[in-house]
């Protein structure tokens, strides 16, 4: 087939379309639950990049693979500490990066910056010069180091101009709906994660009486907290969404995480006042539903303490400084590190902190703390350039107001929370990767979809609910 045929022929426009499609989703999603289930994490590596690569040659909408990549990246957080089993197959990388020279190729389009790209590229330089004047070449120069900087800096610069220039592509559907479908999506699939663990450990449950140690715990809150917002905010279209917003929660407290309890709660609280305060159809269902799980926590607020309680002791204990635990360590450390460095930092490369905590294998010297990091890392340079990023983002979701971009908005400041405790953002896949694609996204979004208030906005969604309604009425007369 002739690269040029590749753009218009009606099979290939019916593949698309598919490809994008719930029922393409539903897929991507039992693929994922089967390679849980079996514990096939090497083998899904390969599926998912197959189904990526594939992807990428055949569709010219970049938006089909974000799915698939998101749930190979919620199948690899059991994984930690697994370098040597899969830089085996490092190799395995030639595949999509050839599909994605040849969609670059294939689908060329015309590169647009887009307006966050002074901001990115002040952090790409900021990155960059962390730790010169300190870091020796050997330190600066390793494998490690290259994957962070880069992935964090320049890597992501370009990631950013590719994104907001093949995102951008002709479509007969809503950006916005079709990026919300696959969050939640993905938040589904953590839950799934969350209750196969539970069942596949029911004599420890019982035994227990409480949640269960999950090593990747904090990963999958911060998925779950990517997505939450996505369900909360289609409750404004369908309240029974709100019901799946509980379920995300819930799922969270499950996990035991800490930063998940607490950040988790604050986004849900944002959420929801947000829900109460723009949607004045629904609103007394959110407030009754509320009161309702409210009161229920106090009835059985013994069994809830009692199952739940271990998170909320430790949470205590680490706020209140009872224990000196090693963040508390690493956090001194940062302040330690720049004092005695504070223009350009110590850089990401710096593995200085190892006596506090002995990082894994292919993992920087975390500080588990966003703002420390920065400036730890960074120094003065770093700072800058970062508070300039995170008000350029924030002027973004606020210029133009709707239901997605507010959305988006509460997503984006729980992965930020989440990064106070954890490196969150730090990771260049898949977290920072993921919110360079909602900056892009909400650019995109802005620019082509029709919306341009917030009341408008509700008023189309709840035209679409109604709409709805009276086709299943049809259906049952019928």
């Amino acid at each position: 087939m002739k690269i040029s045929s590749l753009r218009n022929t009606d099979s290939l426009g019916r593949l698309r379309e598919f490809l994008i499609s719930e029922k393409f989703m539903l897929m991507l999603f039992a693929i994922a639950c089967v390679i849980t289930v079996f514990h096939l994490e090497i083998a899904g590596v390969f599926v998912f990049v197959f189904i990526i690569s594939f992807l990428l040659v055949v569709c010219e909408d970049l938006l089909t693979t974000t799915l698939p990549f998101l749930l190979l990246s919620e199948t690899l957080i059991k994984c930690y500490g697994s370098y040597h089993t899969f830089i085996k197959y490092i190799w395995l990388g030639a595949v999509p990066i050839a599909a994605l020279i040849f969609h670059l190729v294939c689908y060329r389009r015309k590169l647009s910056l887009g307006k966050c790209f002074t901001p990115t590229l002040f952090v790409a330089v900021a990155v960059t010069l962390g730790g010169v004047g300190f870091l020796s070449l050997k330190e600066y120069f390793n494998l490690t180091a290259f994957y962070y900087v880069f992935g964090l800096g320049f890597g992501m610069l370009i990631i950013y101009v590719l994104l907001n220039t093949y995102l951008d592509t002709p479509r007969n559907y809503s950006l916005s709906e079709k990026l919300t479908d696959i969050m939640l999506y993905m938040g589904l699939f953590g839950v799934f994660m969350i209750a196969e663990f539970y069942i596949t450990s029911i004599p420890a449950v019982i035994e227990a009486r409480g949640i269960l140690y999950m090593q990747w715990r904090n990963n999958v809150s911060t998925f779950l907290m990517l997505a939450m917002p996505f369900a909360a905010l289609k409750s404004v279209k369908k309240p029974s969404y709100l019901f799946l917003t509980l379920i995300f929660f819930l799922s969270i407290l499950l996990t035991g995480s800490r930063g998940g309890l607490l950040f988790g709660f604050i986004e849900l609280m944002m959420a929801v006042s947000i829900l109460i305060s723009i949607d004045k159809r629904h609103r007394w269902i959110f407030v009754a539903t509320g009161m309702g799980l409210a009161l229920s926590v106090l009835v059985f607020f013994q069994d809830f303490y009692g199952f739940f309680g271990e998170t909320f002791d430790r949470l205590v204990m680490g706020i209140s400084g009872g224990e000196k635990e090693v963040r508390v360590r690493l956090f001194e450390r940062a302040f330690e590190n720049f004092y005695h460095n504070p223009i350009f930092g110590t850089g990401l490369a710096y593995m200085g902190n190892r006596d506090i905590h002995p990082s894994a294998e292919f993992a920087l010297c975390w500080y588990h703390c966003e703002p420390l990091q920065i400036m730890g890392s960074l120094g003065l340079v770093g700072i800058i350039a970062f508070a300039v990023q995170i008000f350029s983002r924030l002027i973004l979701f606020v210029r133009k107001r709707t239901i997605f971009n507010i959305t988006i908005l509460v997503s984006y400041l729980g992965i930020e929370m989440m990064s106070l405790v954890n490196p969150g953002v730090f990771c260049p896949l898949p977290y920072l990767f993921l919110v360079t694609m909602f900056m892009s996204v909400v650019e995109i979004a802005n620019r082509t979809e029709h919306i341009n208030t917030l009341s408008a906005d509700i008023s189309h969604s709840q035209r679409l609910e109604d709409e709805d309604e009276d086709d299943e009425d049809e259906d049952d007369e019928d």
